[in-house]
C-alpha cells in the first residue's frame, strides 16, 4: 500500500537496513542515509532515494530534504551524540515524528528529555519478547503496544478446538479479542509439508480447529491464564 509520507531512515546498519527494506515492500516513501557508501549502495535497489553524507552536517541535512519528511529514524548505532545531534536538529526543524534508537537505560534518558516521539531500543526489545516466549511456553510476543497491551501469537488448547470465537467467549472469559487465526495448509510445492497461513479476519462463527496459532490484544497474564488451559 503506497503511502504519501516521506519517511528518513538515517543510518544504515542491521537495524536501519531491515527498516529500508520492511518500509519500500510496504510501499512507502523511504529516503536512506548513510555515510558510508557501501551501505548506500546496498539499499539502491530498494529505493530511489539513498544518499551518501554525514547526517551530522545540519546544512547537508536541510539540502537533502530531512529536515522536511514525515517522520525520521535515527538508527546510528556507534556513535550516540550523532544520535542526540541529528534527533535535536530534525526536532527543532519540525519533523513531526522523530524516532531514535538507544542501546543503554542512560541513552533512554537522554533522548526522552531532548522530546524524541519514541525511543527505538532493538536488543532489549528482542531479548524482553524472547523472555516471555522462553519462560511461558506457547506464548510468542509479536508487537507491544503500551498500557500491558500486546499482540501475541499463542498455540490453541487442545480444549477450545472445534468450538466458534462465540461460543469461547475469550473476551468476556479472559479480557482478549482474537484478530487472526494461522492455520496448517499444505505447502504450495510440496503437498507433504505443511505451512501457517493467516486465515485473514475472524467472525464469531469462525472455528477454532486443532494445531492453530491465534493472534490477539491483550495482556500477558490473561494469555497465560488462556494457555493454561491446556
Amino acid at each position: 500500500m503506497k503511502s504519501d509520507r516521506q519517511i528518513a531512515i538515517i543510518g544504515l546498519g542491521a537495524f536501519g537496513m531491515a527498516l529500508v527494506k520492511s518500509l519500500a515492500k510496504e510501499g512507502a516513501q523511504v529516503i536512506a542515509v548513510d555515510d558510508r557508501m557501501d551501505n548506500v549502495e546496498e539499499v539502491k535497489h530498494i529505493t530511489l532515494n539513498a544518499i551518501c553524507f554525514d547526517a551530522t552536517d545540519v546544512r547537508q541535512l536541510k539540502m537533502h530534504g530531512i529536515t522536511e519528511v514525515d517522520v525520521a529514524v535515527v538508527a546510528i548505532g556507534e556513535k550516540f551524540d550523532s544520535t542526540v545531534i541529528v534527533a535535536m536538529e530534525l526536532l527543532n526543524s519540525g519533523v513531526k515524528e522523530v524516532y531514535a534508537r538507544a542501546t543503554s537505560d542512560v541513552q533512554e534518558q537522554i533522548l526522552r528529555r531532548i522530546g524524541v516521539t519514541e525511543i527505538l531500543n532493538p536488543e532489549k526489545q528482542l531479548g524482553e519478547r524472547m523472555g516471555i516466549s522462553l519462560q511461558r511456553s506457547g506464548i510468542k510476543d509479536l508487537l507491544e503496544l503500551g498500557d500491558g497491551q500486546s499482540v501475541f501469537e499463542l498455540i490453541v488448547p487442545k480444549s477450545m478446538n472445534d468450538f466458534t470465537l462465540k461460543e469461547l467467549e475469550l473476551r468476556r472469559r479472559f479480557g482478549i479479542n482474537v484478530l487472526s487465526i494461522n492455520r496448517l495448509v499444505p505447502h504450495e510445492k510440496d503437498s507433504k509439508q505443511s505451512v501457517y497461513k493467516s486465515i485473514g479476519f475472524t467472525t464469531p462463527e469462525t472455528k477454532v480447529k486443532a494445531g492453530d496459532k491465534m493472534i490477539v490484544l491483550g495482556g500477558i497474564e490473561e494469555c497465560s491464564k488462556l494457555i493454561a488451559l491446556n
